[in-house]
């Protein structure tokens, strides 16, 4: 067998039988058609599903719903506002009283720094009775801060897309008997839901008191999925019935959608809310919809482009205005689409470039088929036809597998027999060796995505194209671009293995290379004298991450050797595929050391075989959190006003410890660095230890505060030590000395 795979990546062709040629004229006969300037696309994997783009069908500009979060923008953390414009039109924040700044993601806290944005905000006024569940404090109470919270949006009201007087009034005003708000003579009604209603009419009568013209959104149930329980098409019925007869209707309908399906909102709107305006003769209908808080909380969401975009192709599809996601963790995130860069700034994780990526999109909505309806979970997709530049774009996500874009009528739309097709890849990332790894928990800081191809296409007889996408991550966000055919753009960080130095290797260019990046892929890296040496350039010295792009059709993992101007670092290794490159490219990462200036970075042959697209050399942004190390007999905290578990206190006791699994490219000496808070008046220290063994002392001088005040992070400080680290992974473990400190975070740097 070896001898066999050593013959066919030595040689330019490839062996087939009689069987394979006629399998692969049938496949490409609904695939471009094959040109001497173009290859033609290779035969789809028979598992590959299917999701179809109509270009001709097309159902007015986009609206783009989906692009908003609860609670995304705050002034502690100050979220920026060129990042809140580039991603997000809508967010969903907690109303205020007149001049109350006092709670950081308040509507008159942000409001502010939002100016100038096109982000509109839903003011949330429920959320003024404080608790959870609110706590009612009688109608006076509630009416004067009503009052008060309409004054106050007065002052930025060309930002407000809606007021939202309840939320989740269902359930969470108190339902018990004895509750005070059930036990209020002041509210009238016999039941919870009718002094509910009741209630709506007083406080939409006092907004539209103030703002006639304001639009109000309503009921903002937690629950309405009607086929789960039988009183919630009869709530939402008799709400619309009092709003009918009391003259407070609501301008925008709203409620949330928190279950797991995607298609939960498109089984309310098609065969329960819509149908009931057409009942009941609703003034205005039909109703904007808008799904104030969307999602499950189940830890693949908040953020995630893969699971983000199901979401937004069923909200697109059906109507749905504008919508939220439900933000559980982080607030002033942006949805869980920022991260802590190295610098301690807030800065761009793959989920916001996904989100920004939906922000741009331009035109016509285009209709997205997906390859099986019935399944919600599957892959997914929102696509748009820009008739000013002709190209058509889809984002699409949400599964681990091999995926065919089918776009129809291309040539209709004037493109002409060659396209360009350009394909990009918001990776989320993860850190594999973190005690928590959830997957909202990744998702590192970047400075784009990935393009994983940008190439001319041919059309087929049909003018329809085919575009695969291989191996696609469940948990990534991939754009694909069809547009006038062009020459491909220029990526600075990108290095083409076909424009590498290579030995003893087999450079492939010909009709086997359509799902390659650029113009080939060099295989038969199989002798010990085969590698690819590529020449990088990088601007500042530190650790880099090396995104391969390759395929190993065998069953076991291979690995390439890497050098770095001729030293030893890491090597990389590639899982199998279930193809080479001609059918099944996949991407692995690793991390490099460099300094500034020239490299020369080298892939030599390890064990196993495989063949090589692409190298993307990038700065490492990865920071070690604290709370996602291996804690000992300590607390990981939530800093204040934030859900997410950010630092690690309480490291008092003999044994108390953070560990931390960090990722060395090479054995040598390195700088690790931390995030601290010190808030007692005297010096404290950790003891380091490098895999075991005892290395040097963290040393934390007085911060002046802990992390649990309303400064959080702003007023931590820095100390390092020098250690000395094996290649691959070491664990760096911070244990309890003299005094006290907490951690927020560890950084690693080349000495």
């Amino acid at each position: 067998m070896t001898a066999l795979r050593r013959a066919r990546r030595r040689g330019s062709g490839r062996m087939r039988g009689a069987a394979a040629a006629a399998g692969l004229a049938l496949a490409l006969a609904w695939l471009p058609a094959p040109s001497l300037a173009t290859p033609a696309a290779p035969a789809a994997a028979a598992a590959a599903e299917v999701i179809t783009v109509d270009t001709g069908q097309q159902s007015g500009p986009m609206k783009k719903p989906g692009l908003g979060s609860l609670f995304g923008v705050s002034s502690q953390p100050d979220t920026p506002a060129a990042l809140a414009d580039q991603s997000e039109n809508l967010l969903a924040q907690h109303a205020s009283r007149d001049g109350d700044t006092s709670y950081p993601t308040s509507t008159e806290s942000v409001a502010g720094g939002l100016a100038g944005t096109g982000v509109r905000m839903i003011a949330r006024y429920n959320d003024l009775m404080g608790g959870w569940p609110y706590v009612w404090k009688g109608l006076d109470d509630w009416l004067g801060k009503v009052d008060s919270a309409t004054r106050s949006i007065q002052h930025y009201r060309s930002q407000v897309y809606a007021v939202a007087p309840f939320n989740e009034p269902d359930d969470k005003l108190g339902t018990s008997p004895s509750s005070p708000f059930m036990t209020d003579s002041q509210v009238q009604g016999a039941t919870y839901d009718a002094k509910v209603d009741w209630l709506w009419t007083q406080t939409v009568r006092r907004i539209r008191a103030i703002d006639p013209t304001i639009r109000v959104m309503g009921p903002n149930y937690e629950h309405y999925n009607p086929w789960e329980a039988a009183d919630r098409q009869p709530r939402m019925q008799a709400f619309l019935v009092n709003a009918m007869n009391t003259g407070t209707v609501p301008d925008v309908i709203g409620w949330h959608s928190l279950g797991p399906s995607p298609g939960d909102v498109p089984a309310c709107l098609t065969s329960y809310y819509r149908p009931l305006e057409k009942q009941l003769g609703l003034p205005g209908a039909p109703k904007p919809v808008v799904v104030e808080e969307y999602g499950p909380g189940s830890g693949d969401f908040e953020g995630v482009p893969g699971t983000m975009v199901k979401h937004w192709a069923e909200f697109a599809r059906y109507g749905v205005d504008a919508a939220a996601m439900g933000t559980y963790t982080n607030v002033g995130l942006l949805g869980n689409t920022l991260r802590r860069a190295a610098s301690g700034q807030l800065q761009p994780n793959a989920g916001w470039h996904f989100m920004n990526w939906y922000r741009q999109m331009q035109g016509a909505q285009l209709a997205v088929s997906r390859w099986d309806t019935r399944h919600y979970q599957a892959a997914d997709g929102v696509a748009s036809w820009d008739s000013a530049s002709r190209s058509a774009t889809l984002l699409v996500g949400g599964e681990n597998t091999d995926l065919d874009v089918r776009m129809l009528g291309l040539a209709a739309r004037g493109l002409g027999s060659q396209v360009r097709v350009r394909v990009d890849d918001a990776h989320w990332t993860s850190d594999p060796n973190a005690a928590d790894r959830t997957v909202e928990r990744a998702g590192d800081p970047q400075s784009g995505g990935y393009t994983v191809l940008d190439k001319t296409m041919t059309l087929d007889g049909s003018g329809n194209l085919t575009v695969p996408l291989r191996r696609m991550q469940q948990y990534d966000g991939y754009r694909v671009t069809v547009s006038p055919a062009a020459a491909p753009a220029a990526y600075p960080t990108k290095y083409e293995a076909e424009q590498a130095h290579w030995t003893d290797a087999v450079p492939h260019t010909g009709s086997d290379t359509a799902l390659a990046s650029g113009d080939g892929y060099v295989g038969g890296i199989d002798h010990p004298d085969s590698s690819l040496a590529f020449a990088v350039r990088v601007p500042a010295a530190g650790i880099y991450t090396m995104a391969v792009r390759y395929a190993n059709g065998t069953t076991s993992s291979a690995a390439h050797t890497v050098t770095v101007d001729g030293l030893s670092e890491q090597p990389v290794t590639y899982p199998p595929t279930g193809g080479w490159l001609d059918t099944e490219p996949d991407v692995v990462y690793t991390r490099l050391s460099l300094n500034a200036g020239a490299h020369t970075v080298t892939l030599g042959k390890g064990a196993g075989y495989a063949e090589v697209d692409y190298i993307d050399v990038r700065p490492d942004t990865h920071r070690y959190e604290a709370e996602y190390a291996a804690v000992t007999d300590a607390k990981i905290s939530a800093f204040k006003w934030n859900g997410f578990p950010d630092y690690v206190g309480r490291i008092d006791q003999p044994d108390s410890g953070v560990d931390f699994a960090v990722q060395a490219p090479a054995a040598g000496t390195y700088r690790f660095t931390v995030g601290y808070a010190n808030g007692t008046a005297s010096a404290a220290a950790h003891q380091v230890l490098v895999n075991g063994s005892p290395q040097a002392t963290m040393a934390y001088q007085p911060t002046g505060s802990w992390f649990d005040t309303s400064a959080q992070d702003r007023d931590e400080a820095r100390s390092s030590v020098q250690v000395t680290l094996n290649e691959g992974v070491n664990h760096i473990s911070l244990r309890k000395a003299d005094g006290y400190a907490e951690l927020d975070w560890g950084l690693l740097t080349p000495t």
